[in-house]
């Protein structure tokens, strides 16, 4: 071995040098890129953020710009560009650029899979609309994609109010009461349930519902059908001398058989305990194990903030936003925990922008 200042170190095999200097050049990369990916990561936080407080303050062209930028980038992971796709949409719904929002649902399924499933008591109606139809044209059905084969799936009509006294007061129970039932089955069991704003928009759309607030068996299984589920339920309620009965049907919809046929009667007062038991009698029809299975902590026990909320569901149906808005919070104010209603609120700021009933302000609440 040689000594001295020009000495050099060998390694045995051509090229080393160059291979050396390889290594090195590996080396180097990889400290400026753990280096660089921290700030990286800062700076797409940052403005993520940034696109929400402009959401958030109703500056929906500063919105539109970041969350777009974002949504189309590939140095973003797919759960950020998931999350600005459903901004952006809300951003176009605000103003009133419905070819927009269209075009952000069909990008937003692109990005499938995993499959991407929108909230419908987070996003504004029109926007839930629109993911429907895109759904459709991607699939070329209606149905609801299912994770598992063997997962059973159920369809839950409105209920028809056939009250005595007081019919106005319950009214809007009919849509009220399938909701409740909806979040409580899909609380505890291992069950897909439809939501109903998408059986709504099949109704609406294929004009299957024959008269106002009446659903018959063959209008219920012909929508199950359509959605791909394996079991229909619906129903009605009668109030009578502040007592309460409800009454629901469990089809099978490829053989048309009834499954249940069952009524629960109390007051209504106790309308959410009536609404427990019987989903707990629906589960058990469609052979799903329901024992652990409890109300949904969105829920509320308190009887005039669930007609709050059922009055400001048909108000949304209606496509009258603000008497909505009100009355979700007029639920809230009759019971501060009812978190679904509070969300079904919020879902309905750009609907308010668009129409210009929002103040250009802030959200009194986060937003999802």
């Amino acid at each position: 071995m040689q000594h001295g200042s020009n000495a050099r170190l060998r390694i045995p095999g051509a090229g080393w040098e160059r291979t050396l200097a390889g290594a090195w050049t590996g080396v180097v990369l990889a400290i400026i890129v753990l280096a660089v990916a921290p700030a990286l990561a800062v700076a797409q936080d940052a403005t993520l953020a940034e696109a929400k407080d402009e959401y958030i303050f109703a500056e929906y062209d500063r919105a539109i710009e970041l969350f777009s930028e974002i949504a189309h980038s590939a140095e973003y992971d797919a759960e950020t560009r998931i999350e600005a796709f459903r901004y952006l949409g809300r951003s176009y719904i605000a103003k009133d650029e419905e070819q927009e929002a269209r075009e952000a649902m069909t990008e937003l399924i692109d990005l499938e899979p995993p499959i991407v499933e929108l909230d419908a008591d987070s996003e504004p109606p029109p926007l839930i609309e629109l993911y429907y139809e895109a759904r459709r044209e991607a699939q070329g059905n209606y149905q609801v994609e299912q994770r598992d084969p063997e997962l059973q799936t159920l369809a839950v009509m409105d209920f028809t109010n056939n009250s005595v006294d007081q019919r106005d007061r319950f009214d809007g129970l009919s849509n009220g009461l399938p909701s409740m039932m909806i979040n409580y089955i899909n609380n505890g069991v291992d069950l897909k349930v439809i939501e109903r704003e998408r059986i709504q928009w099949i109704l609406d759309e294929l004009e299957l519902q024959r008269q106002d607030d009446v659903v018959d068996q063959s209008t219920a299984v012909r929508t199950g059908e359509l959605l791909g589920a394996n079991a229909v339920v619906f129903g009605s309620y009668i109030v009578l001398n502040d007592q309460m009965r409800i009454s629901a049907r469990v089809v099978n919809v490829e053989t048309g058989e009834v499954l249940l046929g069952e009524e629960v009667t109390g007051e209504a007062e106790n309308f959410f305990t009536l609404i427990e038991d019987l989903s707990q009698e629906v589960t058990r029809a469609v052979n799903v194990e329901a024992e652990e299975t409890q109300l949904g902590s969105e829920e509320t026990n308190s009887l005039d903030a669930m007609m709050a909320y059922s009055d400001g569901l048909e108000y949304m149906e209606q496509g009258d936003y603000r008497a909505a808005f009100e009355k979700f919070m007029e639920a809230v104010d009759y019971d501060a925990s009812f978190v679904r209603a509070e969300r079904k609120a919020e879902s309905l700021r750009p609907m308010l922008a668009m129409s210009g009933d929002l103040e250009r302000n802030a959200s009194s609440s986060s937003t999802n």
